[in-house]
Order: C-alpha cells, then sequence, then structure tokens
C-alpha cells in the first residue's frame, strides 16, 4: 500500500493505516524533533504526543497528499511550545560548583 493509499485509510478512520502511516514517517518526525530539542528523549517524547495529537484530528485532513506536511507542521509546532515552555533547562558549570557547598553568610 501506498503513501497515498495509507493516508486516504487513516483519514478515513483506519486505525491500522494510521500506525502504519506514522511509522512510514517516524524517521521525518524524529528528526525534526531532534532539530528543535537536540535532545533524543525529548525527541521520543515528542513523537509520543504529536502521534496522539494527530490521531485526534487526521479525520480534518481534507487532503491526503499532504498528511506528511502536516504532521511535520503539527511536530514543528509541540517543539515551539515546547522550548517556549522552557522545558529543557541547560545546565551551567556555574550551578554545578555551588552543588554540595554549604552557604557562607
Amino acid at each position: 500500500m501506498n503513501e497515498r493509499e495509507l493516508s486516504e485509510k487513516a483519514i478515513g478512520g483506519d486505525d491500522d493505516a494510521f500506525l502504519s502511516l506514522m511509522q512510514f514517517h517516524k524517521e521525518a518526525l524524529l528528526r525534526t524533533a531532534i532539530a528543535f530539542l537536540k535532545n533524543d528523549q525529548d525527541a521520543l517524547e515528542a513523537l509520543q504526543e504529536v502521534t496522539y495529537r494527530a490521531y485526534k484530528k487526521i479525520h480534518t485532513v481534507r487532503e491526503p497528499a499532504y498528511v506528511k506536511t502536516w504532521l511535520i507542521r503539527i511536530m514543528m509546532n509541540y517543539c515551539q511550545d515546547q522550548l517556549k515552555r522552557g522545558k529543557r533547562y541547560v545546565m551551567t558549570g556555574e550551578v554545578d560548583e555551588t552543588i554540595g557547598k554549604k552557604d557562607e553568610y
């Protein structure tokens, strides 16, 4: 079954076709998430969330040929939201040096 047929069936409510479609686009979605989030674990979490969001809204896609674009856009929006929320914290050497030291007053 080709991508277009999978897309049409998924839009029509076929759960197996939806899962196959997500598997088909998994690599592109993960690459997008890693490019934004710079972390494999966060990228996998993003893939799970995007799969859920896409599943809930797949019936709204009007043109099966644009499913990949639609999925990538959901991923980009999710990643941008995560970055805005400050979900990812970057440890600096400054913080590491203070761990375990007593406060001096």
